[in-house]
């Protein structure tokens, strides 16, 4: 309710409307949503529901980011959600991207943060798996116990239990491997796919066109001519979303960074979406 009721309006943010209290029960306002970005990737009401066209994903990339960077970038607060993942993400009725899922969000605030080192160990591939170094990254963070969703989460915060934005700048990037895939992190059984291992895997083997969703089925190649320009677009996606979720949060990005870069890579090549994404 605390974090529900800091959050300034945004378009890309499931804002509290209001709370309704009684003496038998307790309610919370909120716009309404058509579904979760993770249901609708996964699921489907019926066999002739079409599967999230390229261009919504792109702008579900976007606006999704815009989204983040917003509560990054509170004025004289910022607020760490602690739980991106597809499930958090929510599509409004126009299929708009919503953050929500603000239950384990924290607030950061001169009395909470400290700045320092933060140090976690990571297995060295040059000297063998047994052999350990450590990663020293510099930063603002809040000392924390770990929450949010297994596979979404730093691995700088699961050792040393210090959480930054970039944390949530991590979570962003496993989500939109998500997104670009749709493969999810969590399988039917519960067991976690590394999406970014594999993803890399494919890159390296020159092999990106399994990494797009195959529900997809080639449309996002519009026009003959435009085959290239879209394969470099593709090529971007993946490279931002492996970036965010980079082991190292020193080469993660900000996230109004990424904002940039979505904004460059994307609307510059599709004015129409320029237009309908600024429209909030």
């Amino acid at each position: 309710m605390q974090v529900g009721s800091t959050v300034s309006m945004h378009p890309n943010v499931l804002c509290l409307r209001g709370f309704c209290r009684t003496e038998k029960e307790r309610l919370l306002v909120y716009p309404l949503i058509n579904n979760s970005l993770s249901y609708t990737l996964r699921e489907r009401p019926n066999r002739f529901a079409r599967p999230l066209n390229w261009t919504t994903r792109q702008a579900n990339s976007l606006g999704s980011s815009e989204g983040l960077a917003h509560l990054h970038n509170q004025g004289n607060i910022r607020i760490m959600h602690h739980d991106i993942c597809a499930s958090n993400i929510l599509l409004n009725v126009h299929f708009e991207a919503m953050i929500g899922g603000f239950s384990l969000a924290m607030i950061m605030h001169e009395r909470n943060v400290e700045e320092g080192t933060i140090e976690w160990p990571t297995c060295s591939a040059n000297s063998g798996s047994d052999s350990l170094f450590y990663h020293r990254y510099e930063d603002v963070y809040v000392n924390t116990p770990i929450c949010g969703t297994f596979g979404f989460i730093a691995p700088e915060f699961i050792y040393a239990r210090k959480c930054t934005v970039k944390n949530d700048v991590f979570a962003y990037g496993n989500m939109l491997l998500e997104l670009i895939s749709g493969q999810l992190i969590y399988s039917d059984d519960g067991e976690i796919f590394c999406l970014d291992d594999w993803t890399r895997k494919q890159m390296n083997e020159d092999q990106l066109r399994r990494v797009i969703d195959p529900n997809l089925q080639g449309n996002y190649v519009e026009e003959e001519a435009e085959q290239l320009v879209r394969l470099a677009l593709l090529c971007a996606l993946v490279r931002l979303a492996l970036l965010c979720a980079h082991e190292d949060p020193s080469i993660r990005p900000e996230m109004s960074e990424v904002v940039r870069m979505l904004e460059s890579q994307f609307l510059q090549r599709h004015p129409s979406t320029r237009t309908s994404c600024n429209q909030k």
